[in-house]
């Protein structure tokens, strides 16, 4: 079983019909391979030994490589995906890391600023990374920039609820 990565990203001044052409497909509300799709000549299902000597790739390998974790987002539902003023936001699940490869590919298409606040359950930290779109296409731009947030602040308090239903880890200890 995987250690869940809860992620919440904020595409700033992206209007929800923008943010849904790039990340919904007709089955799931956010599709990573709407925008980053798989190879077709790869394995797609449970992989042992035997399937990675035979078959060019596998599914798992390349979501990792791509995406920058196993699974397709999870844990979807009506808010996963919603406009907030000027901002579309996108919340859900991902196993065992952020989706880092999934949430560059929106950076270089949309060409806006993104901040993506993301909690891993197996650690009381939640970590911000914010994507900077400059308009300047030589080398040294744009800017992506990464922190752990101090525990007990809005954001921590936000994401640690969104993880676990209580604000602070001393609520979830006194919950259990």
């Amino acid at each position: 079983m995987p250690n869940h990565i809860v992620n919440e990203i904020r595409l700033h001044r992206v209007a929800y019909p923008v943010a849904r052409a790039i990340a919904s497909s007709n089955e799931r509300v956010i599709d990573f391979e709407k925008l980053l799709p798989l190879p077709l000549n790869y394995w797609p299902g449970s992989v042992s030994i035997l399937h990675e000597k035979a078959f060019p790739g596998t599914h798992l390998r390349a979501a990792t490589d791509t995406w920058g974790t196993k699974w397709n987002a999870y844990a979807l539902n009506d808010d996963s995906l919603r406009q907030d003023g000027e901002d579309t936001v996108l919340t859900f699940e991902t196993a065992w890391a952020p989706p880092r490869g999934w949430v560059v590919a929106v950076f270089n298409t949309l060409k806006c600023d993104i901040t993506h606040h993301w909690q891993d359950e197996g650690s009381d930290d939640v970590h911000r990374e914010v994507y900077i779109f400059t308009g300047d296409d030589s080398m040294v731009f744009p800017k992506w920039e990464a922190e752990t947030l101090e525990h007990g602040s809005e954001d921590h308090r936000r994401l640690y609820k969104l993880q676990w239903g209580v604000e602070t880890p001393d609520e979830l200890a006194e919950s259990n």
